[in-house]
């Protein structure tokens, strides 16, 4: 494995290091439990969860990573050369999801594990520091967006610890964080959550405008019983209830 190069299209960073590895492990509660892990990668963090896991379903879609993963010879271990994105959670048992994802299909993977929220217990992600900015950014802040707000709706978020970039190889330009997302009970009841967050990006894209204008150039109309101070705040300055409110306008 010393001669396997990192491919870019697989976003592949490496994780290194036995005592990060270690906190994640903590944070999981994984004790006795089913695991999937998205990416298994080199197998670091595969053969410490293996140690305390029931059992582990290892997600590698690099072809080139599965036999040095069957290396480690791990009798709980089960490795599937599946794309996470394609796998139907329901399958594996309701299990606990854990892995150091792709920086580049974070969006895709929060949207994966909201469609099957209701298929694993809880999952602990290893994502770049400044996209979990996003997630636990505040009302009105640069970093606050759809993004926030989707998985604010879906899940309670849980801030772990950051890991430097040095215990990544290769090196990566940015810091990572650890989070732990676990269902939540929805808010609200929506007709249609595919359109709602649809409404939402919309309108961020006009996020420094105010609404009233924001709202004319998305929908090239301003709904009727929409209250003047929502009007006059900015996208970025209304909570997830406000957008509510505005689609049951629409």
């Amino acid at each position: 494995m010393k001669h396997f190069h990192a491919k870019k299209r697989f976003s592949q960073n490496f994780m290194k290091g036995k005592r990060i590895v270690k906190k994640i492990i903590d944070c999981a509660d994984i004790v006795n439990e089913t695991v999937v892990e998205i990416g298994a990668g080199k197998g670091i963090l595969t053969k410490l969860i293996s140690a305390y896991a029931k059992i582990v379903y290892a997600i590698e879609l690099d072809r080139g990573l599965i036999s040095t993963l069957k290396e480690l010879d791990l009798g709980n271990v089960k490795i599937v050369n599946k794309d996470f994105l394609k796998l139907d959670l329901r399958d594996y048992g309701k299990p606990v999801v854990v892995g150091n994802i792709p920086y580049s299909i974070t969006t895709q993977i929060l949207d994966k594990l909201a469609q099957q929220k209701g298929a694993f217990k809880w999952a602990v992600l290893t994502i770049q520091k400044e996209y979990g900015a996003r997630l636990f950014a505040k009302t009105g802040s640069a970093e606050y967006g759809p993004v926030t707000l989707f998985t604010g709706y879906h899940f309670q978020v849980k801030k772990q610890f950051a890991i430097p970039a040095r215990f990544f190889s290769p090196q990566p330009k940015v810091s990572s964080m650890v989070v732990r997302l676990t269902s939540r009970v929805k808010p609200f009841r929506l007709k249609d959550e595919k359109v709602f967050f649809e409404m939402i990006r919309g309108i961020f894209c006009y996020r420094r405008k105010y609404m009233k204008n924001a709202l004319m150039n998305y929908l090239h109309d301003v709904p009727q019983g929409l209250d003047n101070t929502l009007l006059q705040k900015r996208p970025s300055e209304l909570t997830l209830r406000d957008y509510y409110t505005v689609y049951c306008n629409l």
